[in-house]
């Protein structure tokens, strides 16, 4: 009877920190698949954007592993987005770059200009950025 006391006492606790480590990987690991260059481009896609494979750039990238200020200020930007680059501190990324080829203007006109950065981590997209090409100039 004291056996199944003591080992109420210790699976109890080990089954709880078992379902919160799995939910503390899971909401690191709940980003957007972006292992495929469909992956990416259907993820344009639920922003209302398409993009050209022929445009794609690729770099690997580090997330820094210490973030000064502007890399923090980045991140608060990436957080309004639902990103957070500060769990992946240190690792590797690369980073995707689209000509996005349906952007238009206020007055409806269509804009070469803009890209789409995507930065993946293990496959999952885990930050994402717009720039105008003019910026790049």
């Amino acid at each position: 009877m004291k056996h199944r006391k003591i080992i109420r006492l210790l699976v109890i606790p080990a089954a709880l920190f078992v379902i919160l480590l799995t939910v503390l990987v899971m909401c690191r690991r709940s980003a957007i698949c972006g292992e495929t260059y469909s992956d990416r481009a259907n993820y344009a896609k639920t922003l209302g954007y398409s993009i050209s494979a022929d445009s794609e750039t690729v770099q690997n990238i580090v997330i820094p592993a210490v973030f000064g200020s502007v890399y923090e200020n980045y991140n608060a930007l990436q957080k309004q987005c639902g990103f957070d680059l500060s769990l992946y501190k240190g690792e590797d990324a690369v980073q995707y770059t689209y000509i996005i080829t349906d952007y238009t203007d206020d007055s409806g006109n269509t804009l070469d200009s803009i890209r789409m950065n995507l930065i993946v981590v293990s496959g999952r997209i885990v930050g994402a950025f717009f720039v105008s090409f003019l910026f790049y100039q």
